[in-house]
């Protein structure tokens, strides 16, 4: 397989063909950001059906916001299920066929991580983008931070959508892309208090676009919503008043403070490219607090405090 690597996204982002992210709606969450974070690898690289892709359980525990402990149970976990994972189609000849996403997984528990072996078919369906095989792209640290079940669906609907402005779904394909229980059909306020409504808060809270609906009817009877979709304005760069040819003054920070930005720091890619191999967490955490306090080696880090809103008094 000829693949030329330079055309394609970089690891940052997930690129998916719309197809294949509506073959997996029936995953949990785990294995959908077990899914998500093996596809960038299997995109950029060159692999085969005989070469794994190794994710480890402090790089899902990192990229994921999840504790260390939690996340070596939950790999193991989503490793396990994702490998009984099929999808299917008919061919050109009117044939059904089925495909496993993985004809291999090997959980090495002393590593502390997965190997999953991607089917050739996947890894061609993993590399296509064109007009006969449309994509949806978006950065992959927004999409890891969700942690409702179905809000990791509707965000990939809202991005698919974006440039409309936002889609109309009636209740059947809303349920159908969501691959929700039937019990909710007879129930819209549980509908909208435990799926719509707390996917929706947590999209607008957490990620680039503002994500609102509304009900559609016929008379009297709620037949499907109209979701609308508003990319958030890009974040100012804060102004200090320091001549930009003068070094960078230090800016003392309250414990308080401390204790936020070298927690909300740690969650940005950017600063995460600092962390040392194998680092956990709260050591990384730490570090950061650490380096806040330095007036040399706050530096490199007012950037990264200006794009969470830092101001210093």
């Amino acid at each position: 397989m000829n693949l030329d690597i330079k055309k394609h996204y970089p690891k940052d982002w997930i690129v998916l063909q719309n197809r294949v992210v509506e073959c997996y709606r029936s995953m949990s969450l785990d294995e959908k950001r077990l899914f998500i974070m093996a596809t960038p690898l299997a995109r950029t690289t060159k692999i085969s059906s005989n070469d794994p892709i190794f994710i480890s359980s402090s790089d899902f525990s990192k990229e994921c916001g999840i504790n260390l402990s939690t996340a070596y149970t939950a790999l193991e976990s989503a490793t396990d299920r994702l490998f009984t994972r099929f999808f299917g189609y008919t061919n050109t000849e009117g044939n059904r066929v089925r495909i496993r996403w993985l004809n291999k997984v090997i959980y090495l528990k002393n590593q502390g991580g997965t190997e999953l072996y991607f089917t050739d078919e996947v890894l061609l369906l993993l590399r296509e983008f064109d007009a006969l095989n449309p994509y949806t792209k978006y950065k992959k640290e927004v999409v890891l931070r969700l942690k409702k079940d179905y809000s990791l669906d509707l965000y990939h609907l809202a991005k698919k959508h974006q440039t409309m402005g936002g889609f109309q779904i009636s209740l059947d394909e809303l349920f159908e892309q969501l691959g929700l229980p039937e019990s909710y059909r007879t129930r819209m306020n549980n509908l909208k208090s435990r799926v719509i409504d707390p996917s929706l808060d947590e999209i607008t809270a957490n990620t680039d676009i503002d994500l609102s609906y509304e009900n559609v009817k016929r008379g009297r009877s709620v037949v499907g919503f109209q979701f609308t979709v508003k990319e958030k304005p890009k974040p100012k760069v804060i102004e200090t008043g320091r001549d930009p040819n003068t070094p960078d003054l230090f800016h003392k920070m309250t414990e308080s403070q401390l204790d936020t930005f070298s927690s909300k720091l740690s969650e940005l890619p950017e600063v995460q490219t600092m962390a040392h191999a194998g680092e956990d967490m709260k050591p990384f955490i730490a570090r950061i607090r650490s380096m806040l306090k330095d007036p040399e080696k706050q530096k490199t880090l007012l950037p990264h405090l200006a794009k969470l809103g830092f101001k210093s008094k």
